[in-house]
């Protein structure tokens, strides 16, 4: 045997021997099925590409405990509060209930174990577009006394990103509270100029999951993927719109944006702030008391009856994906989807085609070409069994559509941060605001409708004849749906 021949052995030996500590980790490790097949297939199909794929993707920070706030639940003081907050937004279900009547038939299943109850005393305005988000959000911003709570997926350092931090700048000199949350990764952008700027002028400012480079592994899994503000502790804005000059479509956009966010006043605006003093816990270890003037007293706001919804890395619940099932499985008559990427679980697929063979109308609006090839080609692998159960599915061609909503029989309706894919689901932070009201599900779905001009009905055959090209990346992507 010659140098050459042993040497080549000797990593031959070494690799295949990685490749069997991979495969009983993954094994092991995994508690999803599909996704523990995903790996493995791609461990065999693609040796080293797999394994690269795994390392980045594929780790399980749950385990490792880099997400887990064991610690933050298991002080006295915390489990305290939680449960006397928890106790309070309780008090009224039995007269949410009741006003609800016929209506309370509706799964309560995701109002639970996620901090948030159904509340009535809300009021709620929509936004269409930055257009109208954005000014609202400033002149709110403007008027805050005494905090201002702020966790961004992305946050640009652009004309609307300066526009905020000016604001936020002033108001934490005036002596107003400021935190500020964001994403490393989704926020990877902003000039280390800038947050010198807000860290100057008072603002608390904090990254979640800090991306760094020697530590690559899963850094692009288990972001916080929320678009959260509280102000004073009454009014909360939540949705899909992150903070960027591309979400205001003006003369000088490049790309149409269609997007959708909304502003609560009222007591459910009590669930948004927990879930940010518990992410600011997390990324701070700094403690915030449930003060009153973080959760103030409210008079008469309105009627609409609204929960929030949310999910965590660290959630032991799919708590966003049993909310869409559970309001997909309500479902009598019609169910309106919004959603820029679509890979469902097997869950709400069935669901989906199960609602559509039972005689209630659905309809899927998506965009015609995405903002990432792979995902979208992903998704088109499943038009083909949608189509064939009766599911209307449209293609958005004006722009890019990157709203979340959905609407069923015109009186539950949701709007938020979560994508119907596995990585809303199962892998970020996401937060969704429920409305159970006829007027906001009116006017969101007059949005879908004003959308649908916009759009070019799928027939099965055009999907039949897309592509080679896109049909090839869509099975692949289809293969390793799970770890989307």
């Amino acid at each position: 045997m010659t140098k050459l021949q042993l040497i080549y052995l000797l990593i031959f030996g070494v690799y295949y021997t990685v490749v069997i500590v991979f495969f009983f980790r993954i094994l092991l490790e995994n508690k999803n099925p599909l996704k523990t097949q995903s790996y493995l297939l791609l461990m065999v199909l693609l040796p080293v590409i797999g394994m690269l794929i795994y390392l980045v993707f594929g780790v399980n920070f749950r385990r490792r405990k880099m997400y887990s706030r064991k610690g933050f639940t298991d002080q006295k003081i915390i489990q305290k509060w939680i449960q006397e907050y928890d106790n309070l937004l309780r008090q009224n279900i039995e007269e949410v209930q009741e006003n609800l009547k016929e209506k309370a038939k509706l799964p309560f299943l995701f109002w639970r174990n996620n901090y948030s109850t159904l509340t009535s005393n809300n009021r709620v305005e929509i936004f269409k577009n930055g257009e109208e988000k954005f000014p609202t959000l400033f002149k709110k911003l403007k008027a805050a006394k005494h905090h201002i709570h702020l966790e961004y997926y992305i946050f640009e350092d652009d004309i609307v990103g300066n526009q905020i931090m000016d604001i936020l700048c002033e108001r934490a000199k005036a002596g107003v509270e400021v935190r500020m949350i964001l994403d490393a990764l989704g926020s990877n952008n902003i000039h280390q100029k800038s947050m010198k700027r807000l860290k100057q002028s008072g603002v608390q400012f904090r990254e979640y999951h800090p991306v760094i480079f020697t530590q690559l592994a899963n850094q692009v899994n288990y972001r916080d993927h929320r678009k959260i503000v509280v102000i004073d502790g009454n009014i909360g804005f939540v949705g899909g719109i992150n903070i960027a000059d591309k979400y205001i479509n003006n003369q000088d956009s490049k790309l149409y944006w269609r997007d959708t966010h909304c502003m609560i006043e009222g007591e459910s605006v009590a669930a948004l702030q927990v879930l940010f003093i518990l992410n600011w816990y997390f990324v701070s270890k700094k403690l915030l008391l449930p003060v009153v003037d973080y959760f103030p007293y409210f008079t008469k706001r309105g009627e609409v009856l609204t929960s929030i919804i949310s999910s965590d890395p660290d959630s032991d619940n799919a708590n966003l994906m049993e909310g869409y099932f559970s309001m997909i499985n309500s479902a009598k008559s019609e169910i309106l989807i919004t959603t820029p990427y679509f890979i469902p679980n097997e869950s709400v697929l069935t669901a989906l085609k199960t609602s559509a063979k039972g005689g209630v109308k659905v309809m899927l609006l998506m965009p015609e070409m995405s903002d990432s090839l792979f995902v979208h080609s992903a998704s088109l692998t499943y038009m083909g069994e949608l189509l064939r159960n009766d599911i209307h599915i449209y293609f958005y061609k004006k722009g890019m559509i990157h709203s979340k909503v959905m609407v069923i029989d015109e009186e539950l309706c949701t709007v938020g941060s979560a994508n119907m894919d596995y990585r809303s689901f199962d892998n970020n932070a996401e937060v969704n605001a429920v409305f159970f009201d006829q007027g906001v599900a009116d006017e969101l779905k007059g949005h879908f409708l004003d959308d649908l001009k916009y759009a070019e009905k799928l027939d099965y055959i055009a999907w039949k004849n897309r592509a080679l090209h896109i049909r090839l990346i869509g099975s692949f992507g289809r293969l390793i749906a799970p770890l989307l």
